[in-house]
């Protein structure tokens, strides 16, 4: 017999929530204040960047819980923006239940200081033109066909991800390995400063994502 996670932590005497996705959780914690939140990388509507930020940014208005990400993908670059938003600990699956629950027990979540320090200026971020024209760019394919060749067979072959910029805003959809020429055309335009932009997965297959881990601005 095959057991959830949520069942072994039931049959280790632990109290467990579920939700059905990361909104969901969200308003779990912060209606439960639970002492440990674990979440997947990947869940429908939310994903767990955003719940460890969104938890994180209740500070001391909520009792702050550890928080354990699950995730298949082993890339270090998720391991250290998940630590980033707010992560205590980050699970590669699969995983056997007694790692689970040494890592629960192990030590307490992060403590919240009640005077926090004063925010750092924010940095100038790169602001586009809002008057520009509509711009939609594909990189990584000509047309709809895949262009691979010699300078792209490092990143897995040449696949899709597509520019799109208007009304000031920068849009990219999917991260196959032409997002690295985009991201390195991004850093010479805008000379290395900080970049508001909004990356969207149209679905999870491989060649949607296999290029993010070298998308230089991330």
């Amino acid at each position: 017999m095959t057991l959830r996670s949520p069942d072994w932590l039931t049959v280790g005497g632990w109290s467990v929530l579920e939700a059905n996705d990361g909104e969901d959780g969200i308003q779990l914690t912060v209606e439960h204040q639970p002492d440990a939140v674990i979440c997947d990388l990947l869940m429908p509507r939310c994903n767990g960047f955003q719940v460890c930020r969104s938890i994180r940014e209740q500070g001391g208005n909520i009792q702050q819980p550890k928080i354990i990400v699950t995730t298949g993908s082993g890339y270090a670059t998720d391991q250290q923006n998940a630590m980033e938003v707010g992560a205590d600990e980050y699970l590669i699956k699969p995983f056997r239940a007694d790692e689970l629950i040494r890592i629960l027990e192990r030590r307490p979540a992060r403590q919240i200081a009640v005077s926090a320090a004063p925010p750092l200026p924010p940095k100038a971020h790169a602001i586009l033109p809002a008057d520009q024209p509509p711009r939609l760019k594909f990189w990584g394919v000509r047309g709809s066909i895949p262009t691979p060749g010699p300078g792209t067979v490092q990143y897995g072959g040449n696949t899709s991800c597509v520019e799109v910029r208007a009304d000031g805003e920068i849009i990219i959809l999917d991260a196959g390995s032409g997002i690295r020429r985009l991201g390195l055309s991004l850093e010479q335009e805008f000379k290395g400063q900080p970049i508001d932009l909004t990356l969207l997965i149209t679905h999870t297959h491989w060649d949607h994502i296999q290029g993010f881990p070298f998308f230089v601005p991330a």
